[in-house]
């Protein structure tokens, strides 16, 4: 059985290889699958959304579940590319593609690491690897029946860390306001309300309503990320609605109504000042078609999740990546992750550590080091060792 650093980075780019928006990760799934049946899993199956999970038996130690994703983001504009976005190639040591960095790399790595533990002997726990589905539409949503079905001791998600330890990091709503007007010809704009003007009136306000801050995971952000009115094209017509997308990154403890409730009372605030004014705001929900023909939908509100530094399980993952000649930094993701169910959801005890660096992901050209996969692998597999271990 070949686990070299070879056979890994050709798994990295079949990864690659392969074309998987959102709900269409098949074919990356049956290449994941298929490399855990090739490496000697015990078991390996694919659940209801499509999720590959491979699992390799141990002692009675406790059971540590690694996890990266399969979707990636779309791409663009590929003639912006030097290359085939696809074309899955080593370029100047690194493996180049979409998804190279966010993040299937990660994703080989962990099935590698898992089988080479095997091959060394049984660990002292039950290993898990998935190869999620949707999370860059729905963190954590998918990966909750992964969690579920294992119930997991301690969870080590692979997005890009640069190789240092993560012990939290923000989550994400997807917060939506909505202004309404009244339709008028726009050459007696005086007859109507403007669904524009009443959301420009409120947006400097809504910029302006203060935002907690955390000293580990540092402040939340509420950004605008599109606005959109309606009727469109506006034929002569005032616009009857007016939609504003904001991003809202998340700290720890925080629910809707912490989110909702200030921006909420500023829509109040505004109405009993203007009584012709009409505003809403909620957080979005959506639904996915996954590739196995299942339906994933909710509320786009995923929770930040954090651990202490002195946590039992940070101090043992670090003394295990320490046996490696590996001494990384502790610190938390910016982004938000499929941490946000284990950690933030179902308070498992939850490490992000992965080869890459967070601006890496969604770019154009993205490509990541060979160097950072290898490593990588060789800490997933001390991480494995050391967290499967009895206390």
């Amino acid at each position: 059985m070949d686990l070299s650093d070879e056979r890994l980075i050709r798994l990295c780019c079949d990864l690659v290889r392969c074309r998987t928006v959102t709900g269409e990760e098949k074919p990356a799934a049956d290449v994941a699958a298929a490399a855990m049946r090739e490496f000697g899993y015990d078991e390996v199956r694919v659940d209801r959304l499509g999720n590959v999970v491979g699992i390799v038996r141990g002692g009675p130690g406790p059971t540590v579940l690694l996890d990266g994703h399969l979707d990636t983001v779309p791409v663009a504009n590929p003639d912006a590319w030097s290359r085939d976005p696809f074309c899955g190639d080593v370029v100047d040591g690194a493996v180049y593609g979409r998804g190279s960095a966010d993040m299937k790399s990660a994703v080989a790595a962990m099935i590698v690491a898992g089988a080479r533990v095997k091959a060394a002997g049984r660990p002292a726990g039950n290993v898990v690897v998935s190869a999620s589905v949707c999370e860059e539409l729905f963190e954590g949503k998918a990966f909750a029946e992964v969690v579920e079905a294992v119930q997991p001791d301690v969870v080590v998600i692979g997005e890009a860390t640069e190789l240092r330890l993560n012990r939290g990091g923000r989550g994400r709503a997807e917060v939506v306001v909505e202004t309404a007007g009244v339709p008028a010809h726009s050459s007696t704009p005086h007859m109507g309300v403007n669904a524009v003007y009443q959301m420009m009136a409120v947006l400097p306000r809504l910029r302006a309503v203060p935002q907690p801050t955390d000293p580990f995971l540092g402040p939340a952000i509420l950004e605008l990320t599109d606005i959109i009115s309606a009727p469109y094209p506006g034929a002569s017509v005032l616009p009857v609605s007016c939609r504003v997308t904001f991003d809202r990154r998340l700290l720890v403890g925080e629910d809707e109504a912490a989110v909702l409730d200030p921006l909420r009372a500023m829509l109040d605030e505004r109405a009993r000042e203007d009584p012709r004014f009409k505003g809403t705001v909620a957080v979005a929900h959506d639904e996915v078609c996954c590739y196995t023909g299942a339906t994933l939908g909710g509320t786009k509100f995923a929770h930040a999740w954090a651990f202490p530094e002195d946590h039992p399980m940070v101090r043992r993952a670090l003394a295990g990546l320490a046996a490696t000649g590996q001494q990384p930094q502790v610190g938390h993701y910016r982004f938000c992750t499929n941490g946000s169910h284990s950690g933030g959801v179902a308070r498992i005890p939850t490490l992000g550590y992965g080869p890459g660096r967070e601006d890496q992901a969604h770019v154009t050209d993205e490509a990541l080091a060979v160097d950072q996969i290898t490593r990588a692998c060789a800490g997933y597999a001390a991480l494995i060792r050391t967290l499967t271990s009895p206390s």
